[in-house]
C-alpha cells in the first residue's frame, strides 16, 4: 500500500465482479490486461479493488492489513474464497459422448464440437486429433483423414472447415438449379439461340419444343367473289320448309343453300369452292 502508482498510470476497462460469477475468469481477464501494460507487481495489488463491486469488494477491503505480500498470495486468497463458483471442467471422456448426428450438417458440427472441446482443459493435440475423426459420420471426410491422417490437429480441422464450405456451396448451388427457372433466368428453352458449326454439338431440344408442321395452303390470290364466280352456278333453294323423307324430321339443313335437303358439311357446292381456294389461282375454263 505504501508503493507510489505512476502518475500516467491508467486503469484498464474491466468488468467488474460482484461474487456471483465465476472468479478464474474474472482474475484471468485481469492478468492478462495488467500483464500487457507491463506494470509492476504492488500495482496489480491495488488496481485489483476497483474490479470489484459488492461482497466481493467488502470482502477485499474487510482482509487484515497486512495480510496480502503479492498478487500471488492476492489471487490464491480470491479464488479460495469463491471456489465455489468456478466452474467445473470436463474431462477426457466428455469428448467420447461427442457424435456427429445423422443428417447434421458439417458446418453446424463444427461449431458445436469447437465450443464443448473449448470446455476442456489441456487436451493433448493427438488425443484431440484421434477423438474429433471419430466423432464424425461415416462419409468422404472421414475416410480421407483416416487415410491419411493429419499430422496435427489445427491440420484436421483446416481440412474440416474448407469441406464444409464446399458442402454448404453445393447445397446453394442446388437450389439455384431447382428454382432457377422461376427466378427470372432464362431457360435453355427461352434461349433459342443455335451454336455455330464450328465443332460444338448443337442445342438439344426437348420432345415436346417441336413445332407442330401444319399442311401447306396457299393464299387465294383472288377475292371471294371472283372464287365464288368460278364455281357452278347454285341450285335454287326449294320450299322455306322442305321436308325429308321422313316428314317427323327436319334434322338436315345447309346454312349457304337454305335448304333442308342436306347438311352444310355435306354441300357438294361448298366443297367445290374450298377447293379451289386451297388451289390458288384456278385453270381457266375450268367450268
Amino acid at each position: 500500500m505504501a508503493y507510489k502508482i505512476p502518475g500516467d498510470f491508467k486503469f484498464p476497462e474491466q468488468a467488474t465482479f460482484d461474487g456471483s460469477g465465476d472468479p478464474r475468469e474474472h482474475l484471468l481477464s485481469y492478468q492478462a490486461k495488467m500483464q500487457v501494460m507491463g506494470v509492476r507487481d504492488p500495482v496489480m495489488c491495488r488496481a485489483f479493488l476497483p474490479t470489484l463491486k459488492g461482497s466481493a469488494q467488502r470482502w477485499l477491503v474487510a482482509l487484515p492489513p497486512g495480510s496480502i505480500h503479492s498478487f500471488e498470495e492476492l489471487a490464491d486468497r480470491f479464488m479460495s474464497h469463491y471456489a465455489a463458483n468456478i466452474k467445473p471442467q470436463k474431462d477426457l471422456t466428455h469428448l467420447g459422448d461427442i457424435h456427429q448426428e445423422e443428417g447434421e450438417s458439417l458446418k453446424t458440427y463444427l461449431a458445436w464440437w469447437q465450443k464443448e472441446i473449448q470446455s476442456i482443459e489441456e487436451v493433448e493435440d493427438q488425443t484431440a486429433l484421434t477423438f474429433f475423426i471419430e466423432s464424425l459420420r461415416s462419409g468422404q471426410l472421414y475416410r480421407d483423414l483416416r487415410d491419411n491422417r493429419p499430422a496435427t490437429y489445427a491440420e484436421a480441422i483446416n481440412m474440416a472447415n474448407k469441406r464444409a464450405n464446399t458442402e454448404q456451396a453445393m447445397k446453394h448451388k442446388r437450389q439455384q438449379e431447382v428454382g432457377g427457372s422461376s427466378g427470372g433466368k432464362r431457360t435453355r428453352t427461352e434461349v433459342k439461340e443455335r451454336r455455330s458449326d464450328s465443332g460444338r454439338r448443337p442445342e438439344a431440344r426437348r420432345i415436346y419444343d417441336r413445332p407442330s408442321i401444319q399442311p401447306y395452303r396457299p393464299t387465294s390470290q383472288h377475292p371471294v367473289h371472283e372464287v365464288q364466280a368460278l364455281a357452278p352456278p347454285p341450285p335454287l333453294p326449294t320450299g322455306e320448309h322442305a321436308i325429308n323423307e321422313d316428314p317427323g324430321k327436319t334434322s338436315k339443313y345447309c346454312r349457304y343453300h337454305k335448304s333442308y335437303t342436306h347438311n352444310t358439311e355435306e354441300c357438294y357446292y361448298l366443297k367445290i369452292m374450298e377447293g379451289i381456294i386451297q388451289q390458288g389461282t384456278p385453270p381457266p375454263n375450268q367450268w
